[in-house]
């Protein structure tokens, strides 16, 4: 009788989620959330891992396959997992933060995070600038200027296209070693003695497909980060001007913020 009645109990735990750690009045599907990616983070699951079949975590916390989808879907949603047709769902590789702190070179700002960067030139050469590339240098339309279209890998995977354009005048960086292979900032200060030390950037939300996504290693219709960067001499000379796709599911942005006193309100306009 002791026995049943011990059966019973533990039976009514697993089904009130009594086998996900947290508070009982937060709802199952954040519970089981919050435990998975206490898992992920602390380095229980590991990138590439799969994690349990919805049954065995199911079972092993005993709560309705319908709370396992929410939860897992939450991960999904947060970038954390990611589903593989009729093999499972496995723990994502981690994200590299981009904070928006200083003008740096990509292959820099890998490099200060300790990253291993591999870098493959796509294409190198003068080309005609279009109108809106034209209007990022400061030149007319037409004018020669240099292209050179890359693909960067960090530790082994394909994480960004990187197509930067300069002006004509630094025509001898295609045939640089350093640009097919490292750094273009470097480059340009070896051979030119100055680098962009101020600039801009620009954030869009895209999916690629075709020959961009084949390059960066993810299916058609993938999420991407188009950047546009405007970078500047210290006298305020246009110098470069690249156009980036980031892997979405590699990336975060980080964002510092301050606050700003209010200031007068604006004045109405007769």
């Amino acid at each position: 009788m002791r026995g049943e009645t011990q059966r019973m109990g533990e039976s009514a735990q697993a089904q009130n989620g009594g086998g996900i750690p947290g508070d009982s009045r937060v709802p199952l599907y954040h519970r089981l959330h919050d435990q998975l990616r206490d898992d992920i983070e602390s380095g229980v699951l590991r990138p590439g891992d799969r994690i349990p079949t919805e049954a065995e975590l199911s079972a092993r916390f005993g709560v309705s396959r319908t709370t396992v989808k929410q939860a897992i879907q939450r991960l999904v949603h947060a970038g954390l997992v990611y589903r593989v047709q009729g093999k499972g769902t496995f723990v994502s590789q981690p994200r590299i933060p981009r904070r928006f702190d200083g003008l740096i070179s990509f292959h820099e700002e890998m490099r200060q995070r300790g990253h291993t960067l591999a870098t493959e030139l796509l294409e190198a050469g003068l080309v005609p600038a279009a109108r809106h590339v034209a209007s990022a240098l400061g030149v007319s339309a037409g004018t020669p200027v240099v292209r050179i279209t890359r693909r960067r890998l960090v530790d082994g995977a394909p994480i960004a296209l990187q197509t930067s354009f300069l002006p004509g005048t630094m025509a001898e960086l295609v045939d640089d070693p350093v640009v097919a292979t490292g750094s273009l900032y470097e480059a340009m200060e070896r051979r030119f003695g100055q680098r962009p030390t101020q600039g801009r950037e620009e954030y869009t939300a895209v999916v690629v497909a075709g020959d961009d996504a084949a390059r960066l290693g993810v299916p058609d219709g993938s999420p991407c980060l188009a950047v546009r960067r405007f970078g500047a001499f210290g006298d305020g000379r246009p110098v470069e001007y690249t156009e980036s796709l980031l892997r979405a599911d590699r990336y975060t942005l980080h964002v510092e913020l301050k606050s700003v006193p209010a200031g007068p309100p604006p004045r109405s306009v007769p």
